[in-house]
């Protein structure tokens, strides 16, 4: 049952919604919704649909307040994603062709075609286009585009054009990520799990021996004073690279990693013995120092050469202890937090020699020393005399973070000194396979994010632009602070051409700047893109030049440019773009910087959404946890509904979703209450009397539709469908329960409102559930608002009191563990609410209030009472004991007891039993369970 039914009812509706969101030009006020386009390169999954479902119950929402909702979606195949994908395929890469076959449930016969990049985004093309309406989404499918095509290749390279006119391109020699496989730069989206290679640069220090030249990388160069010899792996084949006439000695693998970045005029092997009776020269101490193996140098990180400083690094003391006296430690940081040999205490504290279990006690040591420490204060003696001068006055007894500087300068001075780079996060592996290194590339085109005065524009804008949720602006504001330059080119790949150099390939995070506008006149567009030169976009998207010459010169009417003109103006900026918190490292601020630099501040968006990640079985969803999950997988097992629910309402926007099948069979299970709740409304006996009981019922569903309004406005879905799947749920039960005859006007209308309710984030069951009683699409009714329900605050507040008492009963049931036979409840008098409100009003005007415990009692227990039944208590009068009698017989039912007794706290013939009379407080009674 779980598989069907919601599925076949998504099925009904699919084809009625397919041309229902079509959003053309009006009198109305627009909104304009759009998400991040997916890569074509695999199905959806449940990440994208939490995003998508986020963006589509806010357009949904939007639609049903009156605003004319334009919700597009394109498709981007830019870049390498999709290429490496079909290069796995043509190879027969086991896990690609396991994932596509038991993952993504491809049929075998496919694969060999899908080996054609361009037909395997063509493929997930249409399977996430059927995927997206099973979904439920309300897209405008007349201005889908890829970013191959020809019009959107125009629109890019017309974007790019007018950066460079604006000086935000630059072409440079910088380090980058880059993949010696395919041979390109990479970002993020070229990487596997999505990672943005981190680059770093290196101090290298220079150890020599004659022609030789043993490189070290640290990070800690002020520890070269206490450098007492030379590591390297007992394992690792090491060579001679030559640059700038020296010979660099370097491990294998950090030669075939540096050679991308390091200008080597050559390499020649040597034969570890050698190197094993050198004695490069400590540059600073000029002491000649052995050079030993050791088990604990990695040859992948850095150049596989290791100076050993086993006074300050535990893993080079556990090798002193192996060695002996020969790199004895010498002392050259000092700090109060150790006493001794600050190495030797490490090791000591953590009670270990395990490399993996000191890994954090070493980065506490480092931090200490850093933050700390202070260069010993004899350095000088140390040194040859030509250095003394400058290490006793700028580095001994110094600071280290201030010393640190002046160490790295010394180091130049004496030509002992050289830079390399290091991918921070490293292993950062290709969507290929291949590990990522860093590649200086001369001549290479960076679109210029450090550019100081468009990095202030980009924060200063920050001020036009809401964000949801709120601390994700500071995020934001690092982000773009921090931004440096952006490779935009590849050699390979699918995408637009550079307009200038067309054997380059915009990358994809520089083809998705701007592409929302595209979205405007995307579907007017021309087939013959030859047409659509710099003036025609100068015109459209910026209203420059002149229309009557552009006509001309492009044969597209002046009526269709006033036109295309016209959906611009109209349809941007957009109003609430929707992403996956990822984006916020470079998307996003690149959207936000191609904004302000394009259109200016007019055009910015008024509202970015960023959303938590899903995880799945309490893990990321990722490919190496064997927990990714296709959208249509969860579809097929709960229907789209269901599925919709729990990605968008089971946690609040900003955290993570936890996608669990316990949590979507409660989804499942409410919405079913719900639907056959709603569907057997016509069986119920109604009459036309409008009871205290109809007043109440009325008056608390107006209440609970404002405050939903209230909350969809600021995009908290999660509180929202709670009360629309749990709280109305609860209420209409307990209506039908103290109303046997409802009035009709109040449940025709409580019915309506609950679908409309229910549509943006379950349209199908909405749609369901509105044919039964109307011919509408449920879609394109008006929102509820609450105005359409009568409010009396009288009945609203007996009735509210009356659930607030027994809800009150079933906590203390909880508290004591006992499921009572009788109840006793002792209230207040209905004059006591007037001291209730000298409360209130002394605590909203900051008066004293009347010395007295009781006045004192009353403040102390506001927050047991529900806010609704305080807000109303302050203006409507009504009796606590009146209120329980007359629903003693709902009460008895709700509570499941044989009794409930109800006494004025003060009556002299009711019995005091356990002294509880005097605890009766207004609107908080003292209760009794027997």
């Amino acid at each position: 049952m779980t598989e069907t039914f919601f599925n076949s009812i998504a099925e009904k509706w699919i084809k009625e919604f397919e041309n229902a969101f079509e959003a053309n030009v009006d009198s109305r006020q627009k909104f304009l919704v759009t998400v991040a386009f997916p890569y074509t390169n695999s199905p959806f999954h449940i990440g994208h649909g939490r995003t998508y479902v986020t963006a589509d119950i806010y357009a949904r929402y939007m639609r049903m307040k009156g605003f004319n909702v334009l919700f597009p979606l394109g498709f981007q195949f830019t870049g390498t994603p999709i290429l490496s994908i079909s290069e796995a395929l043509k190879r027969g890469d086991k896990d690609i062709v396991k994932e596509f076959l038991e993952i993504y449930r491809i049929p075998q016969e496919k694969l060999k075609e899908l080996e054609d990049p361009l037909k395997l985004a063509e493929y997930f093309r249409e399977d996430m286009k059927k995927t997206a309406k099973r979904f439920g989404l309300s897209i405008d499918w007349r201005r889908e585009f890829t970013t191959v095509d020809k019009s959107f290749e125009k629109f890019v390279q017309w974007q790019l054009k007018t950066l460079r006119n604006k000086g935000y391109l630059v072409t440079s020699t910088e380090a980058v990520g880059y993949c010696p496989n395919d041979g390109f730069p990479v970002g993020m989206h070229d990487t596997r799990g999505d990672v943005e290679p981190e680059i770093v640069s290196e101090d290298v220090i220079l150890f020599e021996d004659g022609e030789l030249v043993f490189p070290v990388v640290t990070s800690r160069p002020e520890t070269v004073f206490g450098a007492t010899a030379i590591m390297i792996n007992p394992e690792s084949e090491y060579v001679l690279a030559i640059k700038d006439n020296r010979k660099w000695v370097v491990s294998k693998e950090a030669y075939d990693r540096l050679k991308y970045q390091v200008t080597f005029r050559g390499v020649e092997e040597i034969d570890k013995a050698k190197l094993l009776s050198a004695s490069p020269m400590n540059p600073v101490t000029r002491e000649r120092l052995k050079v030993i193996e050791s088990k604990y140098v990695e040859p992948k990180v850095g150049t596989g050469v290791v100076m050993a400083v086993p006074a300050h690094e535990p893993l080079h003391f556990l090798r002193y202890l192996e060695e002996g006296e020969e790199i004895r430690p010498r002392i050259v940081i000092i700090s109060s937090e150790y006493k001794g040999i600050p190495a030797e205490e490490v090791i000591s504290l953590a009670g270990t020699k395990n490399p993996s279990e000191l890994k954090d006690y070493i980065e506490t040591l480092y931090r200490t020393e850093y933050y700390k420490g202070v260069m010993a204060s004899d350095l000088e003696d140390h040194v040859p005399d030509y250095l003394k001068q400058f290490v006793k006055e700028e580095i001994s007894g110094r600071p280290v973070k201030d010393a640190r500087g002046k160490v790295i300068e010394l180091l130049k001075k004496i030509n002992a000194h050289d830079t390399i780079y290091e991918i921070s996060n490293a292993p950062v592996y290709c969507r290929c396979g291949a590990e990522i290194v860093v590649k200086v590339i001369p001549s290479q085109l960076f679109i210029n994010y450090e550019d100081p005065a468009w990095k202030s524009i980009a924060l200063k804008s920050l001020d036009k632009i809401r964000f949801v949720p709120k601390d994700v602006r500071s995020d934001f504001e690092k982000v773009i602070f921090s931004m440096g330059k952006r490779a935009c080119s590849r050699s390979r790949g699918l995408g637009a051409r550079i307009p200038w150099d067309e054997s380059q390939i915009v990358d994809s995070l520089s083809d998705s700047t701007i592409y929302t506008a595209f979205y405007t006149i995307s579907h007017l567009l021309p087939k013959d893109s030859e047409r659509l030169d710099d003036d025609f976009w100068n015109y459209v998207l910026l209203g420059e030049g002149d229309k009557s010459f552009i006509a001309k010169k492009t044969g597209i009417s002046e009526e269709l440019l006033t036109k295309m003109r016209e959906e611009f103006e109209y349809w941007y900026p957009v109003d609430s773009r929707h992403s996956g918190r990822d984006l916020v490292r470079n998307h996003l601020p690149y959207y936000i910087y191609n904004h302000v630099a394009i259109f200016g501040e007019k055009y910015l968006p008024r509202l970015i959404v960023v959303n938590g990640f899903v995880r799945v079985g309490g893990k990321k969803m990722s490919k190496s946890f064997g927990n990714v999950y296709p959208l249509e997988k969860a579809m097929d097992e709960y229907g789209p509904d269901p599925v919709r629910l729990a990605l968008a309402t089971s946690s609040e926007i900003s955290e993570d979703v936890d996608f669990r099948q316990d949590v979507l069979n409660s989804v499942y299970l409410q919405l079913k209450k719900i639907y056959d709740v709603v569907s057997r409304v016509s069986s119920i006996s109604t009459d036309n009397a409008m009871r205290e009981e109809d007043l109440w019922f009325s008056s608390i569903v107006s209440f609970k539709i404002r405050e939903v309004n209230r909350l969809m406005d600021s995009l908290e879905f999660r509180k929202a469908y709670n009360i629309i799947l749990y709280e109305l749920y609860d209420l209409f039960r307990d209506y039908i329960e103290i109303r046997e005859r409802p009035n009709k006007d109040v449940l025709t209308k409580f019915v309506d409102a609950w679908i409309k309710l229910l549509s943006p984030g379950a349209p199908f069951t909405a749609e369901e559930l509105w044919h039964l009683y109307h011919s509408s699409l449920v879609a394109k009714e008006s929102f509820p608002s609450g105005d359409e329900f009568t409010v009396n605050t009288s009945a609203l507040l007996r009735f509210e009191y009356v659930r607030f008492v027994i809800s009150y009963v079933k906590q203390l049931e909880e508290e004591v563990n006992k499921k009572p036979e009788k109840i006793v409840i002792y209230v207040a008098k209905p004059e006591q609410l007037e001291d209730f409100r000298t409360v209130i009003n002394a605590i909203r005007s900051h008066k004293e209030l009347p010395e007295s415990e009781y006045f004192l009692r009353i403040r102390n227990n506001l927050s047991k009472i529900p806010t609704l039944i305080k807000e109303l208590a302050l203006t409507a009068d009504f009796d606590e004991f009146e209120a329980i009698v007359d629903n003693t017989m709902f009460m008895l039912n709700q509570l499941n007891v044989d009794e409930i007794r109800v006494y004025y706290y003060d009556d002299p013939n009711a019995p005091d039993i356990k002294g509880k009379k005097s605890y009766a407080l207004p609107l908080l009674p003292s209760i009794v369970l027997l």
